[in-house]
């Protein structure tokens, strides 16, 4: 009697750790993959963006974006914080298809994601002053 209660023992514990896998498995493949896809002219990202933006390395936590995108490839952008807004703008141009600006005040590229009939643009920028952003942002619905 006492093995056969070890043995359901044993296997009820088998099954739970069997099928919690499963499940996680299942979570993960639910979620979306993001793949990179060319961007094939300004207009196709035209409209207004918003998502997280963040200082590399991670000094302090994420701030709020938002940027807006002209058909023309004019960008403006703002992110209020506790010390103030930081905001500025420019002109993007395609380059191998993603989206590049470069000016006195710093460079930005910018490379779109699709996932699941979702958009996103991952942003990489540097300041003059040397400081390094990252920003994920979606479309504004």
């Amino acid at each position: 009697m006492r093995i056969s209660v070890q043995w359901s023992v044993t296997s009820l514990l088998i099954c739970l750790v069997m099928g919690y896998g499963c499940e996680k498995n299942m979570e993960r493949s639910s979620q979306p993959q993001w793949v990179q896809v060319p961007i094939a002219d300004l207009s196709s990202v035209a409209g207004k963006w918003d998502g997280l933006i963040r200082v590399v390395p991670h000094q302090r936590r994420d701030d709020w974006v938002t940027v807006t995108i002209a058909s023309d490839g004019r960008y403006e952008f703002s992110s209020l914080r506790t010390i103030g807004v930081f905001s500025g703008g420019g002109q993007f141009a395609l380059d191998e298809g993603k989206l590049l600006s470069k000016s006195e005040r710093g460079t930005v590229e910018a490379v779109l994601y699709k996932a699941g009939g979702q958009r996103m643009l991952k942003a990489k920028g540097r300041a003059a002053d040397g400081t390094e952003y990252t920003a994920e942002v979606k479309p504004v619905k």
